[in-house]
Formats: structure tokens, sequence, C-alpha cells
């Protein structure tokens, strides 16, 4: 479920931006990505580690990807590898809005799954 909260965060800050255009909760949604974009670099650390933990499933992946894009800046600080991955994260920069769209929707459909799953199981 953590995950799952991880990868809606994380989508909507790759989002933000563009969420506006969403009809009814687009500018609420807006307004709040903007927020949350404060702590883009640690959603994105949060994120990568996330991802590692769940790297055999999609939104693993997924993770690592918005975690990659995210925190481009604290990555650059890492001794030996770091350039490397701020240098992969800045290759996926202009796919932000795609990984962005499919993580939060990966994430919302693992939420209601998780919550409306627990209840047919009652």
């Amino acid at each position: 479920m953590i995950n799952s909260i991880v990868a809606i965060f994380a989508g909507l800050v790759l989002l933000s931006g563009s969420l506006r255009s969403i009809p009814a909760i687009g500018p609420s949604l807006e307004k709040f990505a903007n927020w949350l974009s404060l702590f883009d670099v640690a959603i994105g650390v949060i994120a990568i580690i996330a991802g590692i933990l769940e790297l055999l499933s999609l939104e693993g992946i997924l993770l690592i990807l918005a975690g990659l894009v995210l925190a481009i800046s604290a990555l650059a600080s890492i001794p030996s590898i770091g350039p490397s991955l701020a240098g992969l994260g800045r290759a996926l920069s202009p796919f932000r809005l795609l990984i962005g769209a499919i993580l939060l929707i990966v994430g919302v459909l693992d939420v209601l799954s998780a919550l409306f799953g627990s209840l047919a199981h009652h």
C-alpha cells in the first residue's frame, strides 16, 4: 500500500503543470501537485528505494524511472555513479508526463484494489 501512495505522489508531481485541464477536479489536483513538488527530491529518493524493493513488478520499474527524474539533483552528488544516474534522469525527463500518467493510474488502481479487494473478502 505504501508503494501505491508513493506512486500516486510521484505521478502527481511528474504531472504538475498538466492537471488543470481535468474537468471538475483539475484545479485542486494541480494545487496539491504543486505543493507536493516542493518535496520532489525526497519523493524521488523514496520512489527509487520503493522501486528497488519491488523491482520485478511494473510498479517497481515505474517508481525507479520516476525517482530518477525527480531526484536528479540528489543523484548527481553520489560519488562514482552519480553523474551517470543524473544523466539517465535527464534522458528520461522528456517522458515525465507519460511516466507520471502511467504511475498515477497504476497507483490509484492498486489503492482501489487494496480497498475493495479487502472488502470483498469479508
